[in-house]
């Protein structure tokens, strides 16, 4: 979201005009740009960990993995078409386990989320993040 509205442009359109490369720099352009001036939460994309540095970048904070299993997220993105590169469920299931090794790499707590209350959830963040507060 904060891509498209620091771009004025889709993330389809930055992707069928500049290519995946390109966005994946504006990505970690702006993921500095938010890490250097913002607080609170940030909620990034799922690519955001294919480039090394931005690992390194969301290592440093008090990273939290969501993690669901494939097909719960399946679901929530079948037949989204703002998302250029959500082809087809083989595509994404090989793209979600090739990125699992880095989604573990780049946080620094993994939730499990599967057949959780949102209230659930929110309180395991909140210990999560309280213990890492008190580690610091």
């Amino acid at each position: 979201t904060y891509i498209v509205q620091q771009t004025n442009k889709s993330v389809s359109q930055i992707f069928s005009e500049s290519g995946e490369s390109h966005f994946r720099k504006l990505e970690s352009f702006y993921l500095q740009q938010v890490l250097d001036e913002k607080e609170g939460v940030l909620s990034t994309g799922g690519g955001i960990i294919t480039t090394p540095e931005n690992i390194e970048k969301l290592r440093k904070e008090a990273t939290i993995y969501l993690a669901y299993p494939f097909d719960t997220l399946y679901k929530r993105i079948a037949g989204d078409k703002t998302r250029p590169l959500a082809t087809s469920y083989e595509a994404l299931k090989e793209r979600f386990d090739s990125r699992l090794a880095l989604y573990e790499a780049a946080c620094q707590v993994k939730i499990n989320c599967q057949d959780k209350s949102i209230n659930c959830i929110a309180e395991e963040i909140i210990n999560k993040i309280s213990k890492l507060e008190r580690i610091s």
